[in-house]
């Protein structure tokens, strides 16, 4: 039979090709480990959820100093930005507000405390070049102005992100590779220690044999019978936003010998997304199908009602939770509107190209109402008893260029808008087609701050790790922004060295 992987014993197995997967890898190395990265997807597809990213990172800072020591694009003029440091006990607010609580403190504790080292290694030690977030600021008179608390990217986003760490595998021949490789079968001895796995390339089956294996490949967002079987009812109706390949073959592995599922298995990150985005969504599309500036305007359904608070919080705190309720809509489908006004609003963040996509054009919002199909009575009631809501406050100078609340609240209409309520009444005006994007599921394995993974009776399985989004109870009925990519570069660092240091 021909062989599938190169040797016959190694440090450790790597199951997954996203950057977690991929950092877990490099962090193994770092610390003398021989690694094999098994990848499902072929190379043109690889990347996982990752590639699908803005590659924000949230983290620790202290200001525009540590900004400086992390990057590689800082102006001249942007030395002298004004940025309000984002400390630790304000990160550790913001996760615990967005996740109501639930997710353990030493957990969140752990992620927060290692988020700028986490950062710091991937571009010092790595060579990942990360940029400064120039769309996170705005000019008042002479002075750069930080919005926010992202300030952090990857150069070229999550593509590049992605490419990059990618480069950093092809140039360590410690390190394996195999694309259209999966793993469908972890290995087990007597004493209940995992040697290895099971994997098929192309129809070949092989025992691969290691000191320890990784589990890095995600949820089961790709599955729709899971999807169905544990969010709910049309779950399997939406759109995934990501990759095609995770279908939760990682949790069934795991669990089959013993693992322990862990958090929010009923939970999701979901987002609106362009109606017309291709399945599976393609790797040239990235980010661009996402439609996440929804606060400066009205989203409404088919009916031409309303049926969420646009501006109930920041964008980075309801953008995930939001694109599930268009999954209830008749036809599970929104739209996602603004007048001439708003949609200027909206060109204003670099990330969303709102043109880009689908979209209608109209100089009344009942001719939009007919190009949509919906009622233009209804929708123009919705519309007019909106703008009658609005009662002006005290505007802040700048926030609405981030989505970040405004005192302006549209009262006495269901849903209210409670922050950002512009008025809608200038033409042309524009309606962009939107329904449900699923990016990665929130249930999990439960595992321990070693990144080990924990099996039903709460003891670690010996030999078996796990890291990114295949971890559950991280985050609990919401996301917060930019979260993900600091937690996988987090695990990464952890597991991949406990991989190798706990089995010498």
């Amino acid at each position: 039979m021909t062989r599938i992987a190169r040797e016959d014993l190694y440090d450790t197995i790597v199951v997954g090709g996203g950057n977690t997967a991929l950092l877990t890898a490099l962090k193994a190395h770092e610390v003398g480990g021989k690694v094999l990265i098994l990848e499902k997807a072929p190379k043109e597809l690889r990347g996982g959820n990752g590639y699908f990213t803005t590659g924000l990172y949230r983290i620790v800072h202290n200001g525009i100093e540590d900004i400086m020591r992390l990057t590689s694009n800082i102006t001249e003029e942007e030395k002298n930005l004004q940025i309000k440091p984002y400390t630790a006990d304000q990160f550790f607010t913001d996760y615990t507000v967005a996740t109501e609580g639930l997710v353990d403190p030493e957990m969140m504790e752990l992620i927060i405390e290692n988020s700028t080292a986490a950062v710091e290694w991937m571009a010092t030690d790595q060579g990942i070049e990360m940029e400064f977030g120039a769309g996170t600021t705005v000019r008042l008179g002479d002075t750069l102005v930080h919005v926010g608390s992202l300030a952090i990217q990857s150069k070229g986003g999550g593509a590049g992100l992605s490419d990059a760490i990618y480069g950093r595998i092809e140039e360590t021949p410690a390190i394996e590779l195999l694309y259209e490789t999966a793993a469908v079968r972890l290995l087990v001895d007597d004493t209940g220690k995992v040697y290895g796995v099971t994997a098929k390339q192309k129809g070949r089956i092989q025992d691969i044999k290691a000191k320890s294996v990784v589990l890095a490949c995600g949820g089961f967002e790709s599955n729709p019978a899971w999807r169905a079987r544990y969010l709910g009812k049309d779950w399997d109706m939406c759109k995934v936003r990501g990759t095609r390949f995770n279908m939760g073959d990682g949790l069934k592995m795991a669990m089959d010998i013993g693992a322990q599922p862990f958090g929010n298995w009923s939970g999701c990150h979901a987002i609106f997304i362009d109606s017309e985005s291709p399945q599976p969504a393609l790797l040239e599309d990235g980010e661009s199908t996402s439609k996440r500036i929804y606060v400066m305007g009205l989203v409404v359904n088919a009916e031409g009602k309303r049926f969420v608070d646009e501006g109930e919080d920041t964008i980075d705190l309801t953008y995930a939770r939001y694109g599930q309720h268009a999954l209830k809509q008749p036809g599970r489908i929104a739209f996602q509107i603004f007048d001439k006004l708003g949609h200027e609003r909206i060109q204003k963040f670099p990330v969303q190209d709102y043109l880009g996509g689908t979209y209608v054009q109209c100089d009344t919002i009942e001719e939009l109402a007919e190009e949509l199909a919906v009622d233009p009575e209804a929708l123009k009631k919705t519309v007019d008893e909106y703008n009658a809501a609005i009662k002006p406050g005290g505007k802040l100078p700048y926030h609405h260029l981030l989505g970040e609340k405004e005192d302006l609240q549209a009262d006495g209409i269901k849903p209210p808008k409670s922050g950002n309520a512009f008025p809608l009444d200038t033409p042309p005006f524009y309606a962009f087609p939107v329904c449900c994007g699923i990016t990665f599921t929130f249930g999990g394995l439960k595992v321990n701050r070693r990144g080990q993974v924990i099996d039903t009776a709460d003891e670690p399985i010996p030999g078996l790790y796990a890291a990114g989004e295949i971890i559950g109870g991280l985050f609990y009925n919401n996301y917060m922004g930019a979260t993900g990519l600091t937690a996988g570069a987090v695990f990464a660092r952890i597991t991949g060295e406990n991989a190798i240091k706990d089995c010498q």
